[in-house]
Protein backbone atom coordinates (compact mmCIF):
# COMPACT_ATOMS: atom_id res chain seq x y z
CA UNK A 1 0.00 0.00 0.00
CA UNK A 2 1.52 3.57 -0.83
CA UNK A 3 -0.30 5.47 1.69
CA UNK A 4 -0.82 5.68 5.66
CA UNK A 5 -3.57 3.59 7.04
CA UNK A 6 -5.91 3.91 9.75
CA UNK A 7 -4.76 3.25 13.22
CA UNK A 8 -6.70 -0.22 14.16
CA UNK A 9 -6.07 -1.49 10.65
CA UNK A 10 -3.18 -4.38 11.52
CA UNK A 11 -4.16 -5.55 14.93
CA UNK A 12 -0.90 -8.19 14.38
CA UNK A 13 1.01 -5.15 15.24
CA UNK A 14 -0.85 -3.86 19.26
CA UNK A 15 2.01 -3.81 21.79
CA UNK A 16 1.28 -5.56 24.75
CA UNK A 17 0.34 -1.94 26.12
CA UNK A 18 -2.61 -1.36 23.25
CA UNK A 19 -0.81 0.69 21.25
CA UNK A 20 -1.05 0.42 17.62
CA UNK A 21 1.48 1.35 14.82
CA UNK A 22 4.92 2.17 16.41
CA UNK A 23 6.07 0.95 13.48
CA UNK A 24 5.54 1.67 9.42
CA UNK A 25 2.74 4.16 9.02
CA UNK A 26 4.97 7.05 9.36
CA UNK A 27 7.74 8.49 10.97
CA UNK A 28 7.00 10.10 14.21
CA UNK A 29 8.80 13.16 15.45
CA UNK A 30 10.53 13.29 18.94
CA UNK A 31 10.93 16.55 20.96
CA UNK A 32 14.64 14.89 20.93
CA UNK A 33 16.79 17.30 18.85
CA UNK A 34 19.86 15.58 16.94
CA UNK A 35 21.56 18.95 15.72
CA UNK A 36 20.98 22.18 15.67
CA UNK A 37 17.22 22.81 13.49
CA UNK A 38 17.33 19.01 13.74
CA UNK A 39 14.86 16.42 15.12
CA UNK A 40 14.80 12.92 15.91
CA UNK A 41 11.98 10.42 14.31
CA UNK A 42 11.60 6.33 14.86
CA UNK A 43 9.03 3.92 13.18
CA UNK A 44 10.06 4.04 9.93
CA UNK A 45 6.99 4.95 7.67
CA UNK A 46 5.23 3.28 4.57
CA UNK A 47 7.78 4.73 2.25
CA UNK A 48 10.61 2.68 4.52
CA UNK A 49 12.38 -0.27 3.22
CA UNK A 50 11.15 -3.10 5.15
CA UNK A 51 14.49 -3.33 7.05
CA UNK A 52 14.05 0.11 8.69
CA UNK A 53 10.76 -1.37 10.29
CA UNK A 54 12.16 -1.48 13.97
CA UNK A 55 11.65 1.27 16.68
CA UNK A 56 14.65 2.09 18.05
CA UNK A 57 16.17 2.87 14.37
CA UNK A 58 17.22 6.00 14.21
CA UNK A 59 16.21 8.92 11.72
CA UNK A 60 16.06 12.52 11.87
CA UNK A 61 15.04 15.37 9.60
CA UNK A 62 14.99 19.51 9.82
CA UNK A 63 12.42 20.79 11.94
CA UNK A 64 11.11 22.65 8.44
CA UNK A 65 10.43 19.37 6.72
CA UNK A 66 7.13 18.86 5.51
CA UNK A 67 6.14 15.14 3.91
CA UNK A 68 3.52 12.48 3.53
CA UNK A 69 5.41 9.97 5.47
CA UNK A 70 6.00 11.91 8.67
CA UNK A 71 3.42 12.88 11.67
CA UNK A 72 3.29 13.20 15.43
CA UNK A 73 1.75 10.64 18.22
CA UNK A 74 -0.72 12.21 20.92
CA UNK A 75 -0.09 10.94 23.94
CA UNK A 76 -1.31 10.88 27.80
CA UNK A 77 -1.24 9.67 30.89
CA UNK A 78 -3.90 8.14 32.89
CA UNK A 79 -4.33 11.19 34.72
CA UNK A 80 -4.87 13.31 31.62
CA UNK A 81 -7.58 11.96 30.14
CA UNK A 82 -11.03 13.78 30.58
CA UNK A 83 -13.86 10.83 30.98
CA UNK A 84 -16.63 11.78 27.87
CA UNK A 85 -19.79 12.63 28.50
CA UNK A 86 -22.96 11.23 27.19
Amino acid sequence: MERTTSVSRYHSGVSPYGVYDMVGNVWEWLATPTDPGRYELRGSAFTSPLFRGVPAVPNDADDTMHDDDTGFRCAATPEQMVPRRK
